[in-house]
């Protein structure tokens, strides 16, 4: 797949193009950043849960859920990505879940926990994509619910620095961004 095709193909009619977006910009408009490795922040680097009274980007009517597009057999980002992290401005460690599907998928669990506290969590669900040398993450649901996924707000590209069987090192695409380390954990790890 190169770099060029589309993440996501919803009924054949419409194709999204790649859009990369800056994680300061999810933050503004109140979402979480990913951590598709965003999973681990995604991969650790993305994961500040949406503030509880923040709205979604509704999904328009008559919107249906995008298929995901198959990445190529064994690829090494299939798997599940843990991140635990800490941020300015938060109480507490921001820990991601990031499960990267055979198929495409993706699921993403982010909270901050403070002590044995959970202050807040996102759940979301999407598609995500590898082009060379990088993870596109792009959500379509939100705490289950769909959301206009078209909106660049739900989507993110992170730099691959490093991927081995069972560390990811990844920095968000913009300039001046911090690498982030996740761990690969069995696919039954659960966040307590």
């Amino acid at each position: 797949m190169s770099a060029h095709e589309p993440l996501f193909k919803a009924g054949g009619i419409f194709e999204l193009i790649e859009i990369t977006l800056v994680g300061a910009a999810m933050f503004d408009r109140g979402v979480g950043r990913w951590l598709v490795f965003g999973c681990l922040g995604l991969l650790a680097a993305c994961g500040i849960p949406r503030p509880p009274d923040s709205a979604l980007i509704p999904a328009p009517d008559g919107l249906i859920e995008p298929v995901c597009v198959t990445p190529p057999a064994q690829h090494p980002l299939i798997g599940s990505w843990y991140v635990v992290r800490k941020q300015a401005g938060v109480a507490g460690e921001i820990q991601t879940l990031l499960t990267l599907s055979a198929d495409g998928k993706l699921r993403q669990q982010t909270r901050v926990k403070q002590g044995r506290n959970i202050r807040s969590e996102l759940r979301e669900t999407g598609c995500w994509d590898a082009p060379t040398g990088k993870l596109v993450a792009r959500v379509s649901r939100s705490n289950g619910e769909l959301v206009d996924y078209r909106d660049p707000v739900y989507t993110n590209t992170y730099i691959i620095e490093r991927n081995d069987s069972t560390r990811l090192t990844y920095r968000e695409d913009r300039p001046n961004s911090r690498p982030e380390v996740a761990q690969k954990v069995p696919a039954s790890f659960r966040l307590l």
